[in-house]
């Protein structure tokens, strides 16, 4: 093979060398995107306004059943979370309430649940009220019925807004502006990743949902 052969031959081989290379270099950014795992309940916190045009206190949690059956949720448990690591008791939700499933309905209640604050202003009437205020960098914490092996109740799901919140669950959902506008956070397409900044995402205005809504 002549000298003039060989380079041509080698110049044929770049090519495919330099098509390897850019191969290994893209082939982690092509990877299959990371799927989010299945929901661990069926009874979610699906909004949460930590203020609104009346003020500090008003403020309102919403629930919702995203299951396919009803569900029984008396003696569930509401409590306020702060980033110091306490939290309180906001409310207890009463004996007898149902909520509807998505193929199971209950003739008297739709899928949500709505609780706020005593100083509630918005239009949709609350399905119990509380006293208490929820920070804008605080969070909110649902609980099951207390029972003889947990006093407290099962912790059922949790939103949190700061990193130092026993709410949060794996990174914190977006805080509210500092004003007091019409606005809340939502949980998207009625997912629970357990995580609060994947799950969430502000909306304004806030739309509160009580068991009369379907």
């Amino acid at each position: 093979m002549s000298l003039i052969t060989r380079r041509l031959a080698a110049l044929g081989t770049l090519p495919l060398a330099v098509g390897a290379a850019m191969a290994l270099t893209v082939a982690p950014a092509s990877a299959a995107p990371l799927v989010p795992p299945a929901p661990t309940s069926n009874m979610v916190i699906s909004q949460v306004s930590t203020q609104g045009p009346g003020g500090v206190t008003d403020e309102f949690v919403e629930l919702r059943n995203i299951g396919e059956q009803s569900m029984d949720i008396s003696n569930f448990t509401i409590w306020n979370c702060n980033n110091s690591g306490l939290h309180t008791l906001l409310a207890t939700i009463p004996a007898g309430t149902i909520l509807s499933g998505s193929e199971e309905q209950q003739p008297e209640t739709g899928q949500y649940y709505l609780l706020a604050a005593q100083g509630y202003e918005r239009l949709t009437p609350p399905d119990l009220t509380y006293n208490g205020n929820i920070a804008r960098t605080g969070g909110v914490l649902m609980r099951g019925a207390p029972t003889d092996e947990n006093a407290l109740g099962a912790r059922i799901d949790s939103v949190g807004f700061s990193a130092n919140n026993i709410c949060t669950e794996t990174a914190p959902a977006p805080a509210q502006n500092n004003t007091f506008a019409d606005q809340s956070v939502l949980r998207v397409a009625d997912r629970d990743t357990n995580n609060n900044a994947f799950d969430f995402r502000k909306v304004a205005p806030a739309m509160p949902r009580n068991s009369s809504s379907s």
